[in-house]
């Protein structure tokens, strides 16, 4: 299996300068100018201000599971569980296309090093578990990313792939795949509750109960990743220490 190691990272990152500079600042550049015209975009049709909260909610808080609260639109983003699907998938390719194609530039960061080196140890942990992942590359990542859960997301996608030997454009396009299946899933779950769901809108139990399930599921997941995260390091701490053993 290719290890993902941060010197061999550095130096692919050298060479890579070195023979195409020109590709090296595409592949930097090209994120960031799809952000800039989205950001326009929405900008234009005066969608920006719900779509960049619901992003942020989506990033930092809920992942996937943002798409659920399209149920009851009316009470969250104003955003259908169709759109909130697509708002999602569009970051997770943002995402992913940074990462495959930059990871060695991200590792030398200060922040984003220590925090991409512990989404690398849950990887390696997840892989140690499930070996057939190394067999079935492509197919893994895909399902790796499907489930909405802490650490399975782009990120994790992406180090995944780099893990199991894919190339870049392969990460990319697993990462694309799993994550239109596992948001077109939550998304056609959530859409036939809507009209539903609708008659109950202004019932403030009914937007009660909504949050609390939402919460109560979004913490039930939280924790399963905090103790695939706490697993992980364990796991790796016993691989170090044996190592230099």
């Amino acid at each position: 299996m290719p290890s993902l190691d941060l010197k061999d990272l550095l130096a692919e990152a050298r060479r890579m300068q070195q023979d195409r500079p020109g590709l090296t600042l595409f592949h930097l550049l090209m994120p960031v100018g799809v952000l800039v015209l989205a950001v326009t975009l929405l900008a234009l049709t005066g969608a920006l201000g719900k779509v960049s909260i619901a992003a942020a909610t989506s990033f930092f808080s809920l992942g996937k599971l943002i798409i659920l609260s399209g149920a009851i639109p009316d009470k969250t983003f104003s955003m259908s569980a169709m759109q909130l699907a697509a708002m999602v998938v569009f970051m997770d390719c943002l995402y992913a296309y940074l990462l495959a194609y930059n990871l060695h530039h991200l590792y030398r960061l200060p922040r984003v090093g220590p925090w991409l080196e512990r989404v690398q140890s849950f990887c390696r942990y997840w892989l140690s578990r499930r070996p057939w992942m190394k067999r079935w590359a492509f197919t893994g990542v895909m399902l790796f990313v499907l489930f909405p859960l802490t650490g399975t997301g782009a990120p994790g996608g992406s180090i995944l792939g780099r893990l199991v030997g894919l190339r870049p454009r392969t990460t990319l396009l697993a990462i694309a795949m799993g994550s239109v299946l596992g948001c077109g899933l939550m998304a056609s779950f959530a859409a036939p509750l809507e009209p539903l769901f609708h008659g109950l809108r202004h019932e403030w139990w009914f937007e009660a109960s909504g949050v609390a399930v939402l919460a109560i599921l979004v913490f039930m997941l939280l924790r399963l990743g905090r103790r695939l995260a706490a697993a992980a390091e364990r796991y790796n701490r016993s691989q170090d220490s044996g190592g230099q053993a």
